[in-house]
């Protein structure tokens, strides 16, 4: 009897020791879930698809539909053996629009769309102005649980393009004024219509003004 017992003993000790254990190891994830973040894999990233290297332009993952119609669209006008530049503007003016004007799948507010078609001189004024008006009330969505409707843009259609120069840092270059309205998936009182001016500079093409 006395034998018994003691077995009895030793397999209860056993598997107290393993509860123990396996409540150790469950309050440490707990712990990283709730107090440290997401895990790892749940926390939304941005991953380059596709990239046109000698522009500078790149396909991401988190890129509408829509941007993935026009940055095809310009693949093949920059591949061509002859680019047309009238079509390379009103290309790139419909990316950026599609791009900037759609917020909804911006990861957090200095997440400005866009910014790979301005002038390299324009970028950091053009970016804080983006995120001081457009891209200031959109909340973080690094988890991926974001509650917020935001703006994405369905359709840009170019009603006009002008060839012309722009002066700019004592220089006059070749432009293209280029006249787009834009609707939205839902009209939530965004803007929808523009004029932007993109001036070439080499062999790219930049926006430099609105």
């Amino acid at each position: 009897m006395k034998r018994v017992l003691n077995k009895n003993k030793l397999f209860y000790f056993i598997m107290s020791f393993v509860i123990i254990v396996i409540l150790i190891i469950t309050g440490v994830k707990v712990y990283k879930d709730f107090f440290s973040g997401k895990k790892e894999d749940d926390v939304v990233t941005k991953n380059t698809l596709e990239a046109l290297e000698l522009y500078g332009y790149t396909l991401d993952d988190l890129d509408t539909d829509l941007y993935k119609e026009y940055f095809e669209e310009l693949k093949n006008i920059l591949n061509s053996e002859e680019v047309d530049y009238e079509s390379y503007a009103k290309v790139i003016v419909k990316l950026f629009v599609t791009d900037f004007y759609t917020l909804d799948n911006k990861v957090t507010s200095t997440d400005i769309g866009g910014a790979e078609f301005i002038h390299p001189d324009l970028v950091s004024n053009f970016k804080m102005n983006a995120g001081d008006t457009m891209y200031h009330t959109v909340k973080t969505n690094i988890n991926g649980d974001r509650q917020q409707y935001l703006p994405v843009v369905s359709k840009v259609e170019v009603n006009g393009v002008e060839k012309s120069t722009y002066a700019y840092n004592e220089k006059e270059y070749e432009a293209y004024k280029v006249s787009v309205t834009w609707e939205y998936e839902k009209d939530l009182g965004y803007e929808s219509k523009g004029v932007f001016t993109v001036i070439k500079d080499s062999n790219k093409l930049y926006l430099v003004e609105k």
